[in-house]
C-alpha cells in the first residue's frame, strides 16, 4: 500500500524555510501548500517570486509547491505553464479535463491527493515532523 504524501500549509517565507531545513534531517522533499487566498489576494507573481526566493536559497530540488487556485481556471493555466509542481482546481469535469491536458504537457499534477498538515500556527515545526516521520522509520 502506498502511503499518502504530506503537504505542509504555510503562510510565510520563514515557515517555508523552517520546514525545508527540518525535512532535510528526514531526507524528504517537503510539499509546501499555499491556500487560494494567496493566489487571489497577491496574484501569481507573488507565488512565483516566493518560489524563486526559496530556489535561490535551497535549490530547485529541495521542495515542491502545491497551490490551491480555487475556481480560477486562468490562474491555474498560468501556474501550470510556470511549472508549479501541484495545482488544485475546483470546477466541472469538462473544464478539469481540458486543464488537466495543459498540466500534463507541463509535467504538473492537477488535484493530487495529499494529507495536509497545517504548520501556520506552529512554533515548533521540528516536533511535528518528528511525529510524522519517526513512525515510518520503524
Amino acid at each position: 500500500m502506498k502511503k499518502k504524501l504530506v503537504a505542509f500549509t504555510i503562510n510565510t517565507l520563514d515557515q517555508a524555510e523552517n520546514i525545508i531545513l527540518e525535512s532535510k534531517i528526514y531526507k524528504i522533499i517537503p510539499i509546501l501548500y499555499l491556500k487560494k487566498y494567496f493566489l487571489i489576494g497577491f496574484g501569481s507573481d507573488y507565488i512565483l517570486t516566493f518560489q524563486d526566493m526559496l530556489i535561490s536559497k535551497f535549490g530547485k530540488s529541495s521542495f515542491k509547491l502545491f497551490v490551491d487556485c480555487g475556481f480560477n481556471q486562468s490562474l491555474t493555466i498560468k501556474m501550470a505553464n510556470k511549472k508549479i509542481n501541484y495545482l488544485k482546481l475546483n470546477g466541472n469535469s469538462i473544464i478539469l479535463s481540458k486543464i488537466k491536458n495543459i498540466a500534463k504537457k507541463n509535467r504538473v499534477l492537477l488535484n493530487p491527493s495529499f494529507n495536509i498538515v497545517d504548520c501556520r500556527n506552529r512554533k515548533n515545526i521540528s516536533l511535528k515532523l518528528k511525529k510524522l516521520y519517526s513512525k515510518e522509520r520503524k
